[in-house]
């Protein structure tokens, strides 16, 4: 009971919202109070209606980069026609700090239109608002860039994608049914690399100059195994210009010593002569004997 002021407040307050169904219906979601907000006095509110997705393609935006893809559907998986679903996409980041935590001025978000160029969203991120009908999906193409000159940042950014509806919340105590909007929440995280970063991966130089240094020596020492492959064949020549004596060996002894030819009839006259002498002193000594 400690809650009645609160719940008789929060009645009062939101009372302009309450009607027929038919009446919500026609009401635009974005300007309803939050579902959650009404129910703060009780909680417990939970929309089983609606789903989204996103996802961003690059994890790390570069600050001054191109733009980068993303998508983002909203599907009705509820029983009834949702006659608009407000589908937003906007980017954000996790800090205390209020000027900080809205980043639209820092990155830019783009959604594909009808007719294929893109439209810029404002800083509501808001796309469209078309019917759902139940089991339906709509996929949105976007695309997202960080502006060049964005400041340092602490904390990690997301990408965020609702869908929001026109739902009724009825308190449970006095039963009153309350118009309000019920929000599907989709998030994708990224982050944002400034250019002052950009420059240190430039140590690719070092390895460059340190090439020439090796590629210079290694020349001189390169022709010196030309130059004693050059060298070796000149002594083979030596080697090759002993075997044209070989072909003198066969003929025996005498080339050795250097006699020639001609000497060997000379030598056999030679000896005859000096058999003839023997014999011719043996004859004369039988005559005397």
């Amino acid at each position: 009971m400690k809650f009645r002021p609160a719940v008789i407040a929060a009645s009062a307050s939101v009372a302009l919202f309450a009607g027929s169904p038919a009446a919500r219906a026609a009401e635009d979601p974005g300007s309803l109070p939050a579902c959650t907000d009404v129910s703060t006095a009780y909680g417990g509110y939970e929309q089983d209606e609606v789903t989204v997705s996103v996802d961003v393609a690059a994890t790390v935006l570069m600050a001054g980069g191109d733009w980068q893809p993303a998508r983002g559907s909203v599907t009705n998986v509820g029983k009834r026609d949702l006659p608009e679903v407000v589908a937003s996409a906007y980017p954000w980041l996790q800090t205390e700090d209020p000027e900080l935590a809205d980043m639209s001025d820092f990155v830019k978000v783009e959604a594909r239109t009808a007719d294929g160029g893109w439209q810029p969203l404002d800083g509501s991120g808001r796309i469209d608002a078309p019917p759902l009908k139940p089991g339906e999906t709509r996929t949105y193409e976007l695309r997202v860039r960080v502006v060049k000159d964005v400041p340092k940042m602490p904390g990690g950014s997301e990408f965020a994608f609702t869908g929001t509806f026109a739902d009724v919340y009825r308190f449970p105590d006095t039963g009153k049914e309350v118009a309000c909007a019920g929000v599907a929440y989709g998030n994708d995280t990224f982050r944002i690399q400034r250019t002052a970063t950009s420059p240190t991966p430039p140590t690719t130089p070092k390895p460059t100059t340190a090439k020439p240094t090796p590629s210079a020596t290694k020349p001189t020492s390169t022709p010196s195994p030309t130059d004693v492959a050059t060298a070796a064949p000149t002594t083979p020549p030596a080697t090759t210009s002993a075997p044209p004596a070989a072909p003198s060996d066969t003929h025996g002894e005498m080339a050795e010593t250097g006699t020639s030819n001609a000497t060997v009839p000379l030598a056999a006259a030679a000896g005859a002569l000096a058999v003839l002498g023997v014999g011719a002193v043996l004859f004369g000594r039988r005559r005397r004997g």
